[in-house]
Parts: C-alpha cells; structure tokens; sequence
C-alpha cells in the first residue's frame, strides 16, 4: 500500500496525460503539406502489401525513411479511420516513450527528478503538438532520446562487462530505428556520443551492428529496387541540400529556433532560469545532456531550411537536465514564486483556443481578433492561480499538470471544429465529394492540394489534363474557391 499511495500521483497524472493525447485524435482532419502525404503513403503501403518502395498515388517518394509509414500501415491495417490510421500509432509510441524515459532516468536521478522531467515533457506545447500528428519528428525524437538516456549509466559509473554490452547493444537498436524515423539526421545529432563515450571506444562496435542490422536492411532492398533515383533524392536533395539549397522551401534566418524553442517549452519555458540558478555542480550525465541538446540547436541553426518539428529530439534532454535539478532537492523545497511565471502561461491555454485558428490560417503569430472573455475560460483561468496559493508545495507540481490537461482539453473543444473548417481539407471535401469526378486543380495551395488529395484517394488532375466542370483555386491560406468552368463549344 505504501508503494502504491507514493506511485498514486504519477499514476493519476500519466491517465490524465493519457487522455489530453487521445481526446479528440481525429477532431481535425490532416492538414499542413506533410501530414497527408505521410498518411497516403502509410495507407497505400497496407493497401498495396509493398512496404519496401514508399509510393504516393502511385509514384516512388524518397523524401523520408518508412518508418512511420509503416505504423500508418499498420493503423490502416487494423481497420481504422483514415486519420485515426495515421495520428494514433504516433500518439501511442509518445505514452509509451514517456513511460519507458521515466523508468530510465529515476534510475538516474530518482523517481521525483525523473517525474518532473518527464511531467513537463508530457505537458509542453512541442511535445503535446507533435504527439497528435503524423509526422517524422516524433518517432525520431523518442528513439534518439532513449539512446541518450541508455547512455547515461556508463557516464559516472563503470558497469560489468556484460551489462555494457547489453547496453549498447539497446543504444545501437535506438539509433537504428531513429534512422528508419529520419535518415541521418540522428547520426548527427548523436557525435557527441563519440567523446563522452570515448573510454568505451573498443564496444562502439556493438551499437554500430546493431544499428545497421536494424536499418540497413530497408536502404539495402530500396537501392536494389530503385537504383540511383533513391541515392540522389533521398541521400542528396533530402539530407544535402537541406542544409543550403533555397529550393525546400523552408528557409528561415539564423535566430529562427530561439523563439520557436522557448514556444515549444510552452508553459515552462521559465523553468530555464534552474539551469543557470543551479545549487549543486554539474556530473558528466549533466554535462552530455547539455552538450547534446547545445549542438543540435547549433546543427539545426546552421541549416538554412528549417522547421519546428526539428527541434523536437532535443526537449527530451533539456527537460532530463530541468528534472535532474531535484535530484538533491526536492520539488517542495522550491519557492512557490519560482512557479509564478509558469502558472500565468498555463493561465493562457484557454485564450490560445480562439487564437490558435486564427493563426494557423495566416500561417504565423500576429496580433490578431479576441472574442470577449467567457465565464468558462475565467474559470480556466483562475485556477491555476488559486492552486499556486492555496496548494501544498508537495502537490503543486501535480496540480498545475492537471490544470494544463483541463485546458489542453478545453483548448480542443473549442478550436478543433474552427480548425477541421479553416485548416484541414476534411471538411471541404465533405462538400465536394459528390462532385469531385468532374473538378480539377486550378492552382490549389500545396496543403489543401495535398490534403484533398489524400480524403480523394488520388491526386486531383491539372485543369489542363481534360474537360471538367469546376476548378479548385486558392486566393490566400483559407479553403480554396469552387467555380464552374466555361466550356468552350
């Protein structure tokens, strides 16, 4: 009983987290230009039995690795919806990444250390975002992140022989799965391995096999299927060029990630300032997750193309070195003032609710319209507050989690049917449904191109290619405009 009353709040609030990922999985339908591709190729990978040559409506994409297309398949197998297919293994593999990372870094840190680090990785506005949508950098995020927490032990004590052994055997496993997740960026990212694991270099072996027995096989058999065309897009265009070629599209300055990664610590970006008020010095375990984290952010910044899930695989090991902070001291012992800043940022979600549309049509943060404040999103907003006054310290911690739940729950409600309108092609494809053999694309927006295309089952044809009735044409972020089309007689 007494194991069970300690373990009682991780419990509650990993149920709680459990819910906020589930609840409303498919309340929006895929949107942006990755998430519908993704989920097409998934589909047409179980449809077609193919799962070796990424296909999307019909032609080879070599853009990334088929490990996630391959849990889309699965989900498609299974019997599932088209969104729920794609969104659901991801959003599984986040829980299960959660509580396999808690059970590594208590034996690290400790189960408090190790339980608000992981709490705070579950709550934040990057992880949370991402562990609801199809895409790569999830997957590559929780298999590179297990491989740095496998690390940690043989970083302040000398295991036996055999239990490094089995160590890096996992490590090696990780990396080879993170690969199938993004190709080799991971590879990258994990260079400072090589020094901190340097007086372990006679076993690198190990993890160096096991990686390639895990990966090597789907790059072996792709190459032997589709010959240079797989070498040249997926190694050269895909990894290369991404570093300096304006041609992605995706191009940002240099300082792009310092506000995109204080957002996606959102609502504990402030929990930054323990790191530089630390009491206690700093291990080589501390050391190496700082290192980690320090030239990822480096490697992503020097890249000219860039986007926000890439920074994904590093908020694992900033919230490990935030939580390794209580190692020594508890959470308890911590001013309540320290939590302040947290609480009014938690005290913002449900104002996000109105917001968050808004700002995904125009695609960027601006000032923007409010609604008048409700009695509903008072009382959303006042409890945070009232639980960092009136809460025991030892609870409080679990308090504000759940009060972020409540809100992310709220947030969903209230934006997921403005968005499932205003960013996902669902809902307009709803309406076009019945008509859809006789339109064609007048020059759609790529993310609606995309996302009709994935409800059609098909591309939609160029108006050039034949005589149709409507054409589809966008005119800014929204919908696309369907207008009948003069036929010449």
């Amino acid at each position: 009983m007494s194991s069970l009353r300690r373990y009682f709040p991780l419990l509650t609030l990993a149920l709680a987290v459990a819910a906020l990922y589930l609840y409303e999985l498919d309340g929006v339908g895929v949107f942006g230009p990755d998430e519908p591709r993704y989920a097409a190729i998934g589909r047409a990978m179980a449809h077609s039995g193919d799962l070796i040559t990424p296909r999307l409506w019909g032609t080879p994409w070599f853009e990334k690795p088929p490990l996630l297309y391959w849990m889309v398949a699965a989900g498609t197998a299974c019997g599932l919806s088209p969104d729920l297919s794609a969104r659901l293994p991801v959003a599984l593999l986040s829980l299960a990444f959660l509580g396999v990372a808690f059970w590594l870094l208590k034996r690290e840190f400790g189960a408090e250390a190790a339980g608000i680090a992981i709490a705070c990785l579950a709550t934040c506005a990057g992880w949370v975002a991402f562990s609801d949508l199809a895409l790569t950098d999830l997957p590559l995020a929780v298999f590179f992140s297990l491989a740095v927490f496998l690390a940690l032990p043989l970083l302040h004590v000398r295991p036996e022989a055999g239990s490094t052994r089995w160590r890096f055997l996992a490590i090696g496993i990780c990396m080879g799965l993170a690969t199938l997740a993004k190709g080799l960026v991971p590879i990258v990212l994990a260079l400072p391995f090589l020094w901190f694991l340097r007086r372990y270099w006679k076993q690198w072996w190990i993890a160096i096999l096991a990686s390639l027995a895990v990966a090597l096989p789907w790059y072996l058999a792709t190459y032997a299927r589709n010959g240079s065309a797989f070498l040249e897009d997926f190694f050269w265009k895909q990894h290369f060029e991404r570093l300096y070629s304006p041609v992605l599209q995706h191009m940002q300055p240099w300082y792009y990630y310092v506000p995109v990664f204080l957002a996606g610590l959102f609502p504990w970006t402030p929990l930054l300032l323990l790191l530089w008020f630390r009491r206690s010095p700093w291990d080589e375990r501390h050391r190496f997750l700082a290192v980690v984290f320090a030239f990822g952010f480096l490697f992503f910044s020097f890249s000219l193309n860039k986007l926000p899930g890439y920074l994904l695989p590093l908020l694992p090991s900033v919230f490990a070195l935030i939580g390794a902070q209580f190692a020594t001291q508890p959470l308890a012992q911590l001013s309540r003032w320290w939590m302040l800043p947290c609480v009014v940022l938690i005290a913002c979600i449900p104002l996000l609710a109105s917001l968050l549309p808004q700002w995904l049509v125009i695609g960027r943060i601006s000032p923007v319209t409010m609604k008048p404040v409700s009695a509903t999103e008072v009382f959303y907003i006042a409890v945070p507050f009232v639980a960092v006054l009136l809460a025991r310290r030892s609870w409080l911690g679990p308090a504000l989690v759940l009060c972020i739940v409540a809100g992310g729950v709220y947030l969903k409600t209230v934006a997921y049917p403005a968005l499932n309108q205003r960013v996902s092609a669902r809902h307009f494809w709803r309406e076009i449904k019945d008509i859809s053999g006789s339109v064609c694309d007048g020059g759609t927006n790529r993310n609606w191109a995309y996302g009709l295309s994935f409800y059609r089952g098909a591309s939609i044809p160029p108006c050039a290619s034949g005589k149709f009735e409507y054409k589809l044409q966008s005119h800014d972020h929204g919908p696309p405009s369907l207008t009948p089309i003069k036929l010449t007689p």
